[in-house]
């Protein structure tokens, strides 16, 4: 007797038991479900603004230090490359973790890690020239 799909129940394909026994997971090919996804989001959210305000502190407090007019002119020393480093670890982090969520079907952290990546991107850029111009 020939099932709604036309194929007899005797000649389709069956899943082996074995199979399953040697840990493979159904659910393995889905991608995560959009409350999940909404939730790191959220969560990541919170992270990257609390690491975009903490980069901006630290380009404010860089800008005040040397905002002071002094009597002796300035000696030309240059910045350390540690510095640049510092500023642009948190737009790499952020365009790393926007690349991983889109890999993993996570359509909304990745839009969220997206636009904090470009917010990351314009401070590093903003940043490079205030410590260019201390140089």
């Amino acid at each position: 007797m020939a099932e709604s799909s036309g194929v007899p129940k005797d000649l389709r394909p069956r899943r082996r038991r074995r199979d399953q026994d040697e840990g493979e997971d159904p659910s393995a090919d889905r991608p995560p479900s959009r409350w999940a996804d909404a939730a790191l989001a959220l969560l990541l959210a919170v992270v990257d603004i609390m690491a975009l305000a903490g980069m901006a502190l630290f380009m404010f407090l860089a800008g005040m230090s040397h905002s002071e007019p002094s009597s002796r002119p300035s000696t030309g020393h240059g910045v350390p490359l540690l510095v640049f480093a510092l500023f642009w670890v948190v737009p790499g982090a952020l365009g790393v973790s926007a690349f991983v969520q889109a890999r993993l079907s996570m359509p909304i952290s990745a839009t969220v890690q997206g636009l904090f990546f470009v917010v990351g991107v314009v401070l590093g850029f903003g940043a490079t020239r205030m410590l260019l111009s201390f140089a």
